[in-house]
């Protein structure tokens, strides 16, 4: 959508959402939104949407919403085409979202994939962003009416297309909760249940089927592990019979109706296979992390100094999902007025150093400094704030090549062209692969959006790390000066805030450039 065509939906907006089938006064907070919206407030609601979608969700989902943004090529699952008309999480009879419904999407993200909670913004911010996706997803619906009109001489359908597409995005009747009984639930049935209508997909314990599976729009997807916290939405008994009743729109899985027993029952088994907490261990939080100060900052990962030191627990997103992607790792910094120190420690099965295949795969880390207040969470900076990338590879192709000692002659090369002969001038010499150690090398550069990075000035020397990999963790310190080294570069000061942003590469599993994990935005606070 350009801003031109965006104003112009913007001026229909209340024939859109003010429509008694489209307007869901219900689903709306309490606070600060009246019983009937005006035109002016319902404009004002999109204009703000507007205005967060481009900062946040253009790099994944576009312009217009058809999930094709500049970082959607690095994306598995890919991003979500809001044209379709269809929505995950959904709970009304027809399978269309209401504005809860997205919102309650924005605030836990979807576990299992690159989108992240946005639990952080606040309340009448999430509320604008439904606001502004659902026009989005109108309009996409309504494109794609037309151009099918359009494809096969139907100039009906490119009259309705608009009306079809707003009734496609309207829910209806909200599915009704069940009723609450007394007594413990029969788990036994409840597993029974299981077995005849969910077991083919997830499997018999929950874990998911390895095979995956279509979605309608030729996606691949899979039957999620029930055990293991990817839950695309949360474990809630009311969240659990939405999904069990409305299914997932636009895959594989579909609406299942049951007898009201074996439904109560079905769901009392599902949450007894999700453990407790789990549900909540890959939705990502905004956490503020604090830097003491000390004497001086250690050079170490076991250093004493970091006994003390405030840990924090950062939840990450795989960009691509697999099974060995980064999802978690802890986060701690100290400074001593001169440098400041940010310890990164994460679990690694076999803390390899670099990999040969098709091309090179290192394990590695990397910080992104950012001294807005609230910067774009992919965005990598913007015109006017920049932000700082310290990024750390385990081992670095010319340190590889350093590490190849020459041995001895081992007599003397074959000839050329002579069968059996061999150059008595020509010595023949075998590389041998020397003791290998984490680098201690980082690359600083300035960004000031994706697009610029490729073209972005690596620097060397300003920052520098220690890494060390034992018993099944990396922990990475990095070290940089607090003042600017340059006018791309972001000054830190004691007392001051700024956010902090991690992303970790499994070189084992193929990580690599935009293959990665990422965490969201942390607020990063300097002691005095």
């Amino acid at each position: 959508m350009t801003p031109h065509t965006t104003r112009a939906f913007l001026a229909l907006a209340s024939l859109v959402f003010l429509a008694p089938a489209a307007c869901q006064v219900p689903d709306e907070p309490q606070s600060g939104y009246p019983e009937l919206l005006s035109d002016v407030k319902s404009e004002q609601r999109l204009t703000r949407g507007e205005t967060l979608y481009r900062m946040h969700c253009v790099v994944c989902h576009g312009t217009n919403g058809r999930g094709d943004g500049p970082a959607s090529s690095f994306l598995f699952p890919p991003a979500r085409d809001f044209g379709t008309g269809r929505f995950r999480l959904v709970s009304s009879q027809n399978g269309a979202p209401f504005d809860a419904d997205l919102v309650a999407t924005l605030r836990r993200g979807i576990p299992g994939s690159a989108m992240p909670a946005w639990n952080w913004l606040a309340e009448q911010d999430l509320w604008a962003l439904a606001a502004y996706v659902r026009a989005l997803a109108t309009l996409g619906f309504e494109a794609r009416l037309v151009a099918e009109a359009e494809a096969h001489g139907d100039p009906a359908l490119a009259r309705e297309a608009g009306r079809i597409a707003r009734e496609r995005l309207a829910p209806d009747a909200r599915i009704a909760p069940l009723p609450a009984v007394s007594g413990e639930p029969d788990l036994a049935r409840g597993a029974d249940v299981f077995r005849r209508h969910c077991a083919e997909c997830h499997g018999p314990d929950g874990r998911g089927q390895r095979e995956p599976r279509r979605n309608e729009d030729g996606t691949l997807n899979w039957a999620r592990d029930l055990t293991a916290g990817f839950l695309k939405g949360g474990d809630a008994p009311s969240e659990l019979t939405a999904r069990v009743r409305c299914g997932l729109p636009g895959t594989a899985m579909p609406p299942t109706e049951l007898a009201p027993d074996d439904e109560r029952e079905l769901i009392a088994f599902v949450r007894a296979l999700i453990p407790a907490g789990s549900a909540m261990r890959l939705v990502h939080t905004r956490e503020t992390l604090s830097a003491a100060r000390v004497a001086a900052v250690p050079d170490s990962p076991a250093a004493h100094e970091w006994n003390g030191a405030e840990e924090l627990e950062v939840v990450l997103a795989p960009l691509w999902w697999h099974e060995a992607a980064v999802t978690g790792a802890r986060l701690a910094a100290l400074h001593d007025g001169e440098e400041l120190a940010v310890r990164v420690s994460w679990a690694d099965a076999t803390g390899e150093l670099v990999l040969f295949g098709t091309g090179a795969a290192s394990d590695g880390a990397a910080l992104q400094l950012s001294a807005a207040a609230r910067p774009a969470l992919f965005g990598m900076g913007a015109e006017g704030e920049p932000t700082s990338l310290l990024h750390w590879q385990a081992l670095r192709l010319d340190e590889l090549v350093s590490a190849l000692d020459w041995a001895e002659p081992l007599g003397h090369a074959t000839h050329p062209t002579v069968p059996g002969e061999v150059r008595a001038d020509v010595p023949r010499y075998e590389r041998l692969l020397g003791r290998l150690e984490p680098s201690s090398d980082v690359t600083r550069l300035s960004v000031t959006g994706l697009e610029s990075v490729l073209g972005a000035t690596r620097e060397h020397g300003a920052a520098r790390a220690a890494a060390r990999w034992a018993e099944g963790e990396w922990s990475v310190v990095f070290r940089r000066p607090l003042a600017a080294q340059d006018a791309g570069d972001v000054p830190l000061e004691p007392g001051t805030r700024v956010q902090l942003a991690l992303a970790l590469w499994n070189g084992a599993s193929g990580d690599r450039g935009a293959r990665k994990s990422i965490s969201i935005w942390q607020e990063l606070v300097l002691a005095p």
